[in-house]
């Protein structure tokens, strides 16, 4: 039989799991509440992981960095916290899990034997209840990037269903009526708000999306070239396209290339994500900027509070605003009618 966890105590007592977790780490809670959670752990047989809530009693000074590549974005955030905790004697650990659920499970519990005081992690819904199994050794957990939906934990996430909606929304104030979307995985909430965010700026203008004009990808160099590839060779071509990220877009830039079209001349294209090359590639990429220096202050600020004693007993679920860099990219359907980036 399976091993009960601590989402099935929660469900059996008809409590939330936060509530079960303040149970088992000898927190104050309703006395009835006290005496379902009792229970359920009767019946259920449920224990707790002993080593999990071991964690408390020896500190290793490192931090755990658990993502699903090493990208620009990624890569960014690691150097800022590897900055700001080593001046606080802390050194990072990384570990690699390419969005897969048994990956992430595995380097979880890697994290947990090699005794690491706290995790950050961009994970998906698949690892839920080993997060919340961590959780209950007091361990702490703060996730970044790709929520993990139902955990109660410290999380610093960008806005990236307004920030796609903002984008999207000015390349309609551009003249585009026909906009295609590629977007990442939908399993992760990363994928599902970029999305969203472009449904949602078709709706404010009262336009209605062609859902040929959806590719969902897995956030790859070859999934973009593949999804303009595809626009491309279409009988009514979209005359721009919105990219979840930048490594799609890339591949998005070389298959133009390899057709012979150039980006904001035969079509338009923004992207998720800004590194430093958009901005040097002709004319210039229109680019949504994820604030990393921001992300990773914040990161820094919980993960300190969190091991000092000094955080507050609810968790804290930060949202940090992006900016769209407006460049030669987007103008396709100005310049058709005459009108040039001045004009917005």
């Amino acid at each position: 039989m399976k091993k009960p966890t601590i989402l099935d105590v929660a469900d059996t007592a008809g409590v939330a799991v936060g509530t079960v977790s303040r149970y088992l780490n000898d927190q104050r809670i309703r006395k009835d509440n006290r005496t379902r959670i009792e229970q359920a752990i009767a019946d259920l047989g449920y224990r707790a992981n002993t080593l999990a809530r071991a964690m408390k009693t020896e500190r290793t000074n490192t931090v755990g960095y658990l993502v699903p590549k090493f990208d620009e974005f990624n890569s960014g955030i690691l150097t800022q916290l590897v900055r700001s905790l080593r001046a606080r004697g802390y050194s990072i650990v990384t570990f690699h899990h390419s969005d897969e659920a048994d990956a992430i499970n595995e380097a979880l519990e890697s994290a947990s034997s090699r005794r690491i005081d706290a995790i950050i992690l961009s994970g998906t819904h698949e690892v839920t209840e080993k997060v919340q199994e961590l959780l209950t050794g007091e361990q702490p957990v703060i996730i970044f990037n790709n929520d993990v939906p139902g955990v109660e934990t410290d999380k610093v996430l960008v806005n990236d269903e307004a920030a796609a909606q903002d984008a999207v929304s000015r390349m309609i104030d551009f003249g585009h009526t026909r906009i295609g979307v590629v977007t990442g995985d939908l399993n992760g909430s990363t994928g599902q708000n970029r999305l969203q965010g472009f449904k949602k700026a078709h709706e404010q203008a009262g336009l209605s999306v062609d859902e040929e004009l959806v590719y969902v990808g897995n956030w790859g160099q070859l999934d973009g070239y593949t999804a303009m590839d595809r626009f491309l060779g279409m009988e009514n071509p979209p005359s721009a396209v919105f990219y979840s990220n930048y490594l799609m877009t890339i591949g998005g830039l070389d298959c133009l290339s390899s057709n012979g079209k150039q980006v904001g001349k035969d079509i338009d294209l923004v992207t998720f994500d800004d590194p430093d090359m958009f901005r040097l590639i002709p004319p210039g990429i229109t680019a949504i900027e994820q604030p990393i220096e921001q992300i990773a202050r914040h990161l820094t600020e919980i993960v300190l509070s969190r091991l000092d004693g000094t955080a507050p007993d609810h968790p804290r679920n930060i949202r940090v605003n992006c900016a769209l860099k407006l460049r030669g990219s987007l103008g396709v359907a100005r310049k058709a009618s005459g009108k040039t980036h001045e004009d917005s």
